[in-house]
C-alpha cells in the first residue's frame, strides 16, 4: 500500500476523532455543566489562541537551536 494513502486515512481518522470529542465534550459541558453556547464558544477560542501562541513560541524556539 502507498504510505501517502496510509498518511492520508491516519490524518482522516485523527480529524475524525478530534470533531466525535468536540461534539460530545460540547454536548456534556452544555447539558450537563449548564455552561451557555457562549461561554463554550469563547472557552474554545481562548484554549485555540492560547495553543496558537505555545505552538509559535516552540517553533521558534526550536529554529534557534
Amino acid at each position: 500500500m502507498d504510505p501517502t494513502q496510509i498518511r492520508a486515512r491516519y490524518l482522516f481518522l485523527i480529524l475524525l476523532a478530534a470533531v466525535l470529542t468536540a461534539a460530545l465534550l460540547r454536548h456534556f459541558l452544555h447539558v450537563e455543566g449548564g455552561f451557555t453556547r457562549k461561554e463554550i464558544l469563547v472557552g474554545a477560542l481562548v484554549a485555540l489562541a492560547i495553543g496558537a501562541i505555545v505552538a509559535a513560541v516552540f517553533s521558534r524556539w526550536r529554529r534557534r537551536r
